[in-house]
């Protein structure tokens, strides 16, 4: 080969490269490129959902009132105490202990006026358990007609009798609850006198027994035992 071709060779195979260079960088520039976007794994664990924050329901009062517990005289009534054969009770004011004996009392009880009504009150008698506890007002009735009630008061029981006696234009109408223990015996008696409206000039009003009698059930609620 002759020397001058050489140098012409190596100047076209550099101009063939130049050319091949320039070539695939344009395919580079139109070819297009894709980004693939970042891919959050996924998770087989939920995701917890917000407690929700508990609320308070405010408290709107009842415009109802509560129903009146039973009738347990206390304050403003006195205390008739026997220590002897321990218990006591109350009664209302107006009351007035007349008689204060360990095996007797008697206790006026008010009342109102401007009927045939004289008297209203209570008789107390306590004494050793001796056989069936009665009152001594019982002996005033047949044998027959001694067939007493059963009153339930909390956990006390008292034995119930009624009666009458009358004579000279008075009348006393009786209603009597006896109690006992092991070794006592009380009788609780009360009494309502009145009169024969015809022994008066101008007659008065006949006296309602249904409410001067209303207080008797007031008294025997508040009858508790006690250790003498």
């Amino acid at each position: 080969m002759k020397n001058w071709l050489i140098p012409l060779l190596v100047l076209f195979i550099l101009l063939l490269n130049t050319l091949a260079c320039r070539a695939g960088g344009a395919l580079l520039a139109i070819t297009p490129t894709t980004t693939l976007a970042s891919v959050t794994p996924f998770s087989s664990s939920p995701t917890p959902l917000p407690s929700p924050i508990p609320t308070k329901t405010p408290f709107i009062p009842s415009d109802t009132p509560n129903p009146p517990s039973s009738p347990t005289p206390s304050n403003g009534w006195n205390t008739y105490r026997n220590s002897a054969f321990g218990f006591e009770l109350q009664y209302p004011p107006g009351g007035s202990l007349t008689v204060n004996l360990p095996e007797e009392a008697r206790i006026d009880l008010p009342f109102e006026l401007g009927t045939n009504l004289t008297e209203k009150y209570l008789e107390i008698h306590a004494q050793p358990l001796a056989g069936e506890c009665l009152s001594p007002l019982a002996q005033t009735l047949p044998t027959e007609s001694v067939n007493p009630e059963t009153l339930v008061v909390d956990i006390l029981e008292f034995s119930v009798l009624k009666g009458s006696d009358s004579g000279a234009g008075n009348r006393y109408d009786w209603t009597s609850y006896a109690i006992q223990n092991e070794d006592t015996c009380i009788t609780l008696d009360f009494v309502l006198h009145s009169s024969n409206p015809q022994n008066y000039p101008t007659p008065p009003a006949p006296f309602d027994p249904e409410l001067e009698s209303r207080v008797f059930s007031q008294i025997i609620q508040t009858f508790v035992w006690f250790i003498p």
